[in-house]
């Protein structure tokens, strides 16, 4: 490795998995910042990447939601043109293992347990094996990697670099509406097992302005705005509602937010990544694979035996009692800590 001058990474979905990617790229240029990285990526995830300045190359796979990138055939033949000599796969998908395989890659890593693992010619055992324990955090699964080959790894933070860009259009919206001092709160899941439900989310919403007074923006995706309607419908208080941002202005958002409220989601990581006090309502996922990474915050969750699962269903309530069951007290609870928990920090540093 010592002696390869680019790296390809393939990683492929999803918003959180890119987000918990950033420690191993930062690890990876602590180690060797001459080292030229590029990063396949599917277009809904590419601001994850595009500013980092470890990242030299970004390669952009376009899926149905219509982001400008490159189709499957014409990313494989650009692949193949660039002619890197490593590239490592993060994902282990049938799409990611095609994307490795067509790169033609003198050396091609990924882990042993990938299906069709027959395609690389550095097989990487699992990581329970190389760390020693079962139990591991998504971004200590991704570091694997540098652990296998005896390489350092010190740098193990992520640092989320938002496009200038978006910044300016962000602060200039706060300028003009004149918000400041704001709570940030992302009602969605990706599983209907992870998903508080939104009167709650509108519920703890009007709770928090009541008492501290501070303005709550409710973000979600364009495709997620039946269920911001819903909150909106249930909230008593007047919030502010945004599901027309960017994924870049999003993060410039939740920069200058005071507090990130929500599910175990992409966003929860990404304000994770930019050091933001979280606090998460916690359903069907792996709560030791998953949390906040290096960050203040607080997880508000239920302890039932069949937690974590998988998440596609509920085979033993039928709907998930894991988080429905959580009331709008305890997350309210745990915010008020990490209000008051910020506030003294603030206080301390003036």
């Amino acid at each position: 490795m010592r002696e390869i001058t680019r790296l390809l990474l393939v990683r492929i979905r999803s918003l959180g998995d890119s987000i918990l990617t950033l420690p191993l790229i930062e690890a990876l240029h602590e180690w060797r910042p001459e080292l030229r990285l590029g990063i396949v990526i599917e277009a809904p995830y590419a601001a994850v990447f595009r500013h980092h300045p470890a990242v030299k190359a970004l390669f952009i796979l376009k899926t149905k939601t219509g982001h400008p990138a490159l189709s499957r055939p014409r990313l494989i033949y650009e692949l193949f043109r660039q002619r890197y000599p490593a590239v490592l796969n993060l994902h282990g998908g049938s799409t990611s293992m095609v994307i490795t395989a067509a790169t033609r890659s003198p050396l091609r890593l990924g882990q042993d347990t990938h299906r069709w693992s027959w395609i690389y010619n550095g097989r990487i055992p699992a990581s329970s094996t190389i760390w020693g324990k079962r139990s591991l955090h998504t971004v200590e699964h991704q570091l694997t990697f540098m652990r296998w080959l005896g390489l350092p790894v010190t740098a193990r933070s992520a640092t989320l670099h938002i496009d200038p860009v978006a910044r300016a259009r962000i602060a200039d919206y706060l300028q003009r509406s004149k918000i400041s001092n704001y709570l940030v709160v992302h009602p969605t899941a990706t599983l209907p097992t992870k998903q508080w439900t939104p009167t709650n989310f509108a519920r703890l919403g009007d709770a928090l302005l009541r008492e501290f007074g501070h303005p709550i923006i409710y973000t979600a995706a364009q495709h997620e705005i039946p269920l911001l309607q819903q909150v909106q419908q249930a909230a008593q208080e007047s919030h502010i509602y945004r599901a027309d941002l960017t994924l870049a202005e999003h993060f410039a958002l939740l920069e200058r937010c005071r507090l990130f409220i929500g599910n175990d989601s992409g966003p929860m990581h990404a304000a994770a990544a930019l050091k933001k006090p979280v606090v998460a309502v916690w359903g069907s996922s792996d709560f030791n694979a998953w949390h906040p990474w290096q960050t203040e915050y607080d997880v508000v969750r239920s302890d039932l035996a069949c937690m974590p699962c998988p998440g596609y269903g509920c085979p033993v309530f039928g709907d998930p009692k894991c988080i429905l069951d959580i009331p709008v007290s305890r997350v309210a609870d745990a915010c008020a800590r990490l209000l008051s928990s910020t506030r003294t920090q603030i206080s301390d540093s003036c």
